[in-house]
């Protein structure tokens, strides 16, 4: 049975002799105490035919989603008013105000970034837009939940362009694998385009065939895992945070709940949080899904708070497994500057330049924590000085420890030479004193850069321990000569599904500094340099003292290859600039942590608990829920992670 089961009649009037035997199957929900109801309209007299309502006796295992940095509502404690809610794009007049609103920020100077997005002011908001249609769209005749029962569920508290398509896809999916006996929908279609949906259906279909590494086989109708996973029911939650804290005070309250009190109409309104969402549908766990830096607030639930007793496993999409080389290249050029269209939505966000971005992110703990972990790369060099033929001069870190080498040296080629850019609002001095606190401003930052490393530190290579994981790699690529089949009408049939293209999707592997310094020069000598300017947008000028000479530095400041670059390969996984295959934010060299002692490019320790990584193709980092690849990963880890709930047939 379903959770939303109505046949619809054909032929005839539904008065006439023919239609006396026919049956009405009306439309049926799940209410939050697990019954079944419906809405009917009340018929003539003369209409005798039968009406059922298909009740779905099945116990319910919650699906909980979190999302990635930005991708929840904040709203501001004292006021009520919108602290950040990211613009939605779904509509024509979202559209509209979207680009209003991104011009808007892209004026925004660096204090008052510093107090919009003040982590101690931010409150995540459950009252956040809503679209509840079929497969997210503004389809209210075709919904498989209303709006009120989405708000209660916590939709409302996370970004509703990128993440609401997926909830209403997955709710109707995962409770629809069957009608009449037969399997239906994504399970056994495929779209012949490959835009929407794969080209290959999921039952029948081997995992390997959408980048699946680890032990795994296709799922048939008839197989015990897709039998066992048909039992049950499955509610779509969604749980925003405060990106802007830390992730692992995130967690705690992922786990735990919250309220959020709307100053404005003086009303409390209740996120469940996983704890609740379990107990709420009579089960001790729940399947979570994660996107983006969501990953890391579920790491740190696991690692912290024992979120791992509350979960039947993880699925996680496009999670900087180890951090990202971008996060720290934006403390010295901000987002405004990275080429294209990106130049304007990232530096609206994220800030124009140094400036603007460093007052945010400095006092952000959460987004701090996505700068590279001590396990990037396993500790290799990414900050790199070389000569303008790409020789390297000064690599760091030079002893694996970005804490002191990169992130607290105040040094030209540190993280954050200039500590003028920490507080332009002087929010945190005033609130240092006001607490009585003798630690500088500078001091306060060390220290919460200290806080980050050490979460960091406590979710290497620790996952749940039943964890499938998707993510970018680069473009999608047909076999050698089978680009496009054709058939027998002589019409072009893909043989692989629509992708981003493969510059859409480079991202910083190594953040490259590149100067004009001459061939004597050695690293001791540009150590000892003195920062004469610095652009705060990714050029700085040295002197050398023992040379008398000044020295420019550039760094890589757009996600483009260099010349010369083989252009037929859709995921570079090297290059001189630093610049390497990903899914246009998080390189594939922090990804693919997660499968480790499952693809032998991925050098380190076993992820301990990854079962599969699906190592993908052709989708950007914020919307990668809506491509084929990652829908085809998700049921299926989907229906792997339910194998753990006991059987309610025993």
């Amino acid at each position: 049975m379903s959770d939303n089961q109505a046949d619809g009649q054909s032929g005839g009037s539904p008065f006439d002799d023919s239609a006396q035997q026919e049956v009405v199957r009306l439309a049926r929900r799940t209410d939050k105490d697990g019954s079944s109801y419906t809405h009917a309209t009340l018929t003539p007299a003369s209409d005798t035919r039968p009406k059922e309502m298909l009740c779905d006796v099945r116990p319910i295992i919650p699906v909980i989603f979190l999302p990635g940095v930005m991708g929840s509502q904040l709203a501001n404690k004292e006021t009520g008013g919108e602290l950040f809610f990211a613009p939605n794009t779904d509509t024509v007049l979202a559209g509209l105000g979207a680009l209003g609103t991104l011009i808007e920020l892209w004026f925004t100077g660096a204090s008052s970034r510093e107090k919009n997005f003040d982590p101690t002011q931010a409150a995540v908001t459950p009252l956040g837009p809503i679209n509840v249609g079929k497969h997210g769209k503004d389809d209210t005749e075709n919904q498989f939940i209303d709006e009120t029962e989405a708000r209660r569920r916590g939709w409302g508290s996370v970004h509703r362009t990128s993440y609401h398509p997926i909830l209403a896809w997955l709710e109707e999916q995962l409770n629809e694998p069957m009608h009449l006996g037969e399997a239906k929908g994504a399970w056994v279609d495929r779209d012949p385009d490959g835009q929407k949906w794969t080209l290959k259906p999921l039952l029948g279909t081997s995992p390997a065939a959408y980048g699946a590494l680890g032990n795994g086989e296709a799922l048939t109708e008839d197989s015990p895992a897709f039998q066992h996973f048909a039992k049950f029911r499955y509610r779509l939650y969604a749980i925003g945070y405060n990106w802007l804290q830390s992730n692992a005070d995130s967690a705690k309250q992922v786990i735990e709940g919250s309220d959020y009190y709307d100053p404005k109409t003086k009303k409390t309104t209740r996120l469940m949080g996983i704890k609740e969402i379990c107990a709420e549908n009579h089960t001790g766990k729940a399947i979570l899904l994660t996107h983006s830096m969501g990953g890391l607030v579920a790491r740190m639930g696991i690692a912290m708070h024992g979120a791992a007793d509350f979960l039947h496993g993880v699925f996680h999409s496009v999670q900087p497994a180890t951090g990202a080389p971008v996060a720290a290249k934006r403390f010295r050029t901000g987002g405004g500057n990275e080429g294209g269209l990106n130049s304007f939505v990232n530096g609206s966000l994220l800030g124009r330049d140094a400036n603007e971005f460093t007052a945010v992110l400095a006092n952000a703990p959460g987004p701090l924590e996505l700068i590279p972990m001590p396990d990037y790369i396993n500790g290799e060099p990414w900050w790199i000085f070389t000569r303008l033929d790409g020789t390297p001069v000064m690599q760091l870190p030079a002893n694996g420890n970005s804490f002191q080498e990169i992130y607290t040296n105040s040094k030209w080629f540190g993280l954050l030479p200039d500590e003028k850019l920490l507080d332009p609002a002087g929010i945190v001095k005033a609130r240092l004193d006001k607490n009585h606190e003798t630690q500088t401003v500078l001091e306060h930052f060390h220290k919460t850069v200290r806080n980050a490393v050490v979460n960091q530190n406590n979710i290497i290579d620790l996952y749940h321990e039943r964890t499938y994981a998707a993510y970018g790699d680069g473009a999608l690529s047909s076999p050698p000569g089978s680009a496009v089949a054709i058939g027998s009408n002589g019409e072009g049939k893909p043989s692989i599904e629509k992708g981003e293209a493969r510059d859409a999707l480079l991202t910083w592997g190594r953040v490259i500094w590149k100067g004009n310094m001459p061939s004597i020069i050695t690293e001791e000598e540009l150590r000892t340099a003195t920062l004469l300017h610095d652009s705060h947008t990714g050029n700085i000028r040295v002197y050398l003292q023992s040379h008398k000479q000044a020295v420019e530095f550039e760094v890589q400041k757009v996600n483009k290859l260099p010349a010369g670059t083989n252009s037929s390969d859709p995921s570079p996984y090297e290059s001189r600039n630093g610049i390497i295959a990903g899914d246009g934010t998080v390189p594939v060299w922090s990804a693919e942590a997660q499968a480790r002692g499952l693809d032998p490019r991925a050098k380190g320790d076993a992820a301990k608990g990854v079962q599969m990584a699906f190592v993908q193709h052709g989708y950007n980092h914020q919307f990668s829920y809506n491509h084929p690849w990652t829908r085809w990963a998700v049921l299926y880890s989907i229906v792997q992670l339910a194998q753990d709930a006991p059987d309610p047939s025993c």
